[in-house]
């Protein structure tokens, strides 16, 4: 069952969700400078952090399209890369900053043995990008990016009032850090088997001064503003997934039965406050596209118009840079501004 602009959908999730997404061959986003210049961005071994990526001008966008299937996503009819029914394997997920400070995320796809670039946010052919870092993608591509809060998820109001999630309504005022009262623009509901890569993060009542037990996706990115760079990142701002934060005491992975999980979607890529931690909105992509059942995919390509958002700002340490650190620790020292 789906929920959308408040409104119920009786019809059951399709098994061929489409989503439309542009690409480019790899070799198209190569290292400029740095110690593996002229090669092709690749899997995580295959890259170095530091180096800086150009993507050819001459390059052409290609539209690849992805239908729901059992074990991942395929290529559907109408793609102009790939053959229909084809997997689609992700393979790694970079983290690039821009010369003028813009971060962007590109997922490097294998499409039988062919790989391509597909990138998340806006990507120049008149900047640099410094590789910041990179992971390994888990699970299929529909669960990349995931951004959602579970029933029961207290939202911070305009007001201050403390919302269930599943109690908002479209044009309802959330407080966001950098925007103050901000409408909601659209909400989403899935319902799936809380397994594997769907199985949703418990942060445990007060670990990171939440005021109740907090449950999240497992890619759903909280926001951390370091008063001193502990982690290196280079930068004062975080965006840490959920699941990087599992330690299977304070904060652990919940497995069994079913999730409901609500997205938000803003005019921007918003950091809003749930049971009092910030905590991202929606952020438009075509890996999050790919990521919802039929009904909300058309219906938020219908309420964005084709757009995608820009993220954030913020660095996004991977699972090694976290290694050794204890992040429930860390984050508790640096209260959001």
């Amino acid at each position: 069952m789906s929920v959308h602009n408040g409104a119920m959908n009786q019809s059951a999730p399709s098994l061929s969700t489409l989503s439309r997404c542009s690409v480019f061959p790899a070799a198209a986003l190569s290292v400029e400078t740095g110690a593996l210049m002229g090669d092709a961005i690749g899997t995580v071994d295959q890259v170095v952090a530091g180096d800086i990526y150009l993507l050819d001008p001459r390059a052409v966008a290609r539209e690849l399209v992805l239908a729901r299937a059992k074990g991942g996503m395929v290529v559907a009819s109408g793609s102009s890369v790939g053959a229909p029914g084809q997997m689609v394997k992700p393979l790694a997920r970079h983290q690039l900053m821009g010369e003028r400070g813009a971060a962007v995320e590109v997922l490097v796809l294998d499409l039988a043995g062919e790989h391509f670039a597909l990138p998340l946010g806006p990507l120049s052919t008149s900047d640099d990008y410094a590789l910041i870092s990179s992971s390994l993608v888990e699970g299929e591509l529909a669960n990349v990016a995931q951004v959602s809060f579970t029933r029961g998820t207290r939202i911070t109001m305009a007001n201050g009032r403390q919302c269930p999630v599943e109690e908002l309504k479209v044009g309802d005022r959330v407080l966001t850090r950098d925007h103050g009262p901000q409408p909601v623009r659209w909400i989403g509901q899935q319902t799936v088997r809380a397994e594997g890569s769907n199985a949703p993060v418990v942060i445990g009542e007060g670990v990171l001064n939440n005021a109740r037990e907090l449950v999240l996706s497992p890619d759903h990115r909280l926001f951390i503003y370091q008063r001193n760079d502990q982690l290196n990142a280079g930068r004062a701002e975080l965006l840490v997934r959920a699941r990087h934060l599992v330690d299977g005491e304070a904060i652990w992975r919940d497995t069994g039965g079913h999730v409901d999980y609500f997205h938000l979607l803003f005019d921007a890529h918003e950091i809003i406050y749930a049971e009092c931690i910030p905590a991202e909105s929606l952020l438009v992509s075509p890996d999050v596209m790919a990521g919802l059942d039929e009904d909300l995919a058309r219906d938020l390509r219908h309420r964005m118009g084709g757009r995608a958002q820009v993220q954030h700002h913020g660095v996004e340490p991977s699972a090694a840079d976290l290694e050794g650190v204890a992040p429930a620790s860390l984050l508790n020292r640096q209260p959001s501004r």
